[in-house]
C-alpha cells in the first residue's frame, strides 16, 4: 500500500463525512461496444448476457479515508468497501482479524507498517482471497476475483458495486514476479508496489478510482495495465 494521506476523499462534491446507507445505484449512459482490450468475463452474471454494458457509469456517495499503516491498503479499501453497503468495520480491528502467512494468497505477509514497495518474504501485504472471507466473516457476500474481466467490472459499477482491486501504487505499471512461498514450496505470483484501490465509475476513456483518502481519474488504458500485473485480481460484492 502506498503511504498514508490525510482527510478523506468521496466522489460527490459535499463536504466529507459518514452515511448510514448507500444507494446502491450508478449513473450510466447509453451501451457500446466494449474495449479491443478486454478478455472474456471471468465470472459472468445474468445481467451480463443480456447486452453490452453502459458506455459510462458512475457510482456515488462512495467515502474513502487515510489508511492507518504504511502496507494496511488492503484493510483501508476493505472497510470503505464495507462502509458504502452499511456495514461499520474498524481498519485496525479489520488488519487485526487478516491471518498472517508467508503466503499472500493465504494471509498477511509481514508487518502492516513495513516499508512500501518490497515484495516476500519482506513485509508486503495480502491478496484478495483473505480479505474477501474476512469479509464474508464480517457479514459482506464478498467474492475473490482473478483474471476480472473489465467488462464484468464495468457491470458491477453500472450495478451501483464499487469493485476493489490490486493494482500498483499510483497505478503506475508493474509486473509480477514467481515467488516460491518458503513454507510450501508453491510457486505464486506477487508485484513491487502492490496496492488496492475501489474503482468506483468508468467512461469510455477514463476509469475513477478511490484511493484511501484520494477519489481521480486516470486512462482505461492506463488501469488495465496497473490491474494487470497481478492478474487482474479483484474483489466483488452480491446483492
Amino acid at each position: 500500500g502506498r503511504p498514508p494521506r490525510t482527510g478523506c476523499g468521496r466522489l460527490s462534491p459535499n463536504h466529507c463525512g459518514i452515511r448510514s446507507w448507500p444507494s446502491r445505484s450508478a449513473t450510466t449512459t447509453a451501451s457500446a461496444s466494449p474495449s479491443p482490450t478486454e478478455s472474456p468475463s471471468a465470472t459472468p452474471t445474468a445481467t451480463e448476457t443480456q447486452a453490452t454494458p453502459p458506455e459510462e457509469a458512475a457510482i456515488s456517495d462512495v467515502y474513502g479515508y487515510t489508511q492507518s499503516y504504511a502496507l494496511s491498503c488492503e484493510s483501508r479499501s476493505a472497510v470503505d468497501l464495507a462502509a458504502y453497503f452499511g456495514l461499520t468495520i474498524s481498519e485496525v480491528d479489520f488488519q487485526a482479524g487478516l491471518p498472517r502467512s508467508d503466503d499472500p494468497d493465504l494471509g498477511f505477509v509481514g508487518v502492516p507498517w513495513g516499508l512500501p514497495g518490497q515484495i516476500p518474504p519482506y513485509s508486503y501485504g495480502v491478496h484478495a482471497a483473505p480479505v474477501a472471507a474476512l469479509l464474508r466473516a464480517y457479514g459482506l457476500p464478498a467474492n475473490e476475483q482473478r483474471e476480472l474481466s473489465f467488462e464484468s467490472l464495468q457491470w458491477e459499477i453500472a450495478a451501483g458495486r464499487p469493485v476493489m482491486a490490486w493494482v500498483i501504487t499510483g497505478l503506475a505499471d508493474g509486473y509480477a514476479v514467481d515467488y516460491t512461498v518458503p513454507s510450501s514450496g508453491r510457486v505464486t505470483r506477487v508485484a513491487y508496489y502492490e496496492h488496492t484501490v475501489l474503482v468506483t465509475g468508468y467512461t469510455s476513456e477514463t476509469v475513477t478510482v478511490l484511493d484511501g483518502a484520494w477519489a481521480y481519474l486516470v486512462s482505461r488504458e492506463q488501469f488495465l495495465r496497473s490491474w494487470s500485473a497481478l492478474g487482474n485480481m479483484a474483489i466483488t460484492v452480491e446483492q
